[in-house]
């Protein structure tokens, strides 16, 4: 499931203060206690992600820049590739293995795919989010080194992407998704058929369902070129049916509240 952490920094760069009632109100709709809401809340706060301000939280700007981190990451979804690599080479001393831990999962997460041990490869420029990574982890700079460059010898071809990157996997769970999305899209045009009425809140809860179930699998995913993804890629059905039933089937029913349609729509 979409983190928890990461549904509520997408809400505040939607709009800003939310109080901690609201975000009960929220999640636990969703099926989250309101200690675990809290416990979030606090984690966030102590991260540096957000600050208190009246009862309310706002995004700090390390939240910002978790965001925009992996906004970068999704914005590489429909970009042509230069056929440069762009490489991160890294030996942490086994004293930190639990930070190590932790950097090699924040690295895959924006893109990035082991080559050999301790050499991870991304196709795509992301290295200010890497030295993001670097500073919010506590690496000494000495253990990390980025570089830029073309493959001499050994390219990187679709085959070694698969090894690489989990690219079955996640084209088996687009697959899954395009099912279950399908199946909602037909419950909510019957639902509207019969003239019934979905409350706001009810509307917005299916947007978090919805997104937490998409946003699971986008976070997993490396957008790699299409010359490194197989012939069936389904990400681009899964979607395309995502934003019809979200922008065509739900959000208009959510305009009618401004508080919750604030939620999710993006503030100028």
């Amino acid at each position: 499931m979409l983190s928890l952490e990461k549904q509520i920094l997408y809400m505040l760069l939607h709009r800003r203060a939310i109080s901690t009632s609201e975000f009960i109100r929220i999640f636990k709709g969703r099926g989250k206690s309101e200690q675990v809401i809290r416990n979030t809340l606090s984690s966030l706060k102590k991260k540096g992600y957000i600050v208190a301000e009246d009862r309310k939280y706002n995004l700090a700007e390390a939240g910002v820049r978790v965001i925009e981190s992996l906004q970068l990451k999704f914005s590489g979804m429909d970009t042509s590739w230069d056929g440069r690599w762009h490489f991160v080479m890294f030996s942490i001393p086994e004293q930190h293995r639990s930070t190590r831990n932790s950097f090699r999962r924040e690295l895959m997460q924006i893109g990035y795919g082991l080559l050999f041990d301790g050499v991870f490869v991304c196709p795509f420029n992301r290295e200010n989010a890497v030295l993001q990574l670097v500073e919010q982890c506590g690496l000494d700079a000495s253990w990390i080194r980025t570089a830029i460059g073309e493959l001499r010898y050994g390219p990187i071809t679709a085959i070694d992407a698969v090894r690489i990157w989990p690219v079955q996997e996640l084209n088996e769970k687009y697959a899954w998704f395009i099912g279950w999305i399908n199946d909602k899209i037909k419950e909510s045009s019957a639902f509207m058929e019969n003239s019934a009425e979905l409350m706001p809140w009810d509307v917005l809860l299916l947007i978090l369902e919805a997104g937490e179930a998409f946003g699971e699998i986008l976070l997993e995913d490396p957008f790699l070129p299409r010359e490194l993804l197989p012939d069936d890629w389904k990400m681009p059905k899964a979607r395309e049916l995502y934003h019809f039933y979200i922008d065509h089937k739900l959000v208009p029913l959510l305009q009618s509240d401004k508080e919750l349609y604030s939620l999710i729509v993006s503030r100028d």
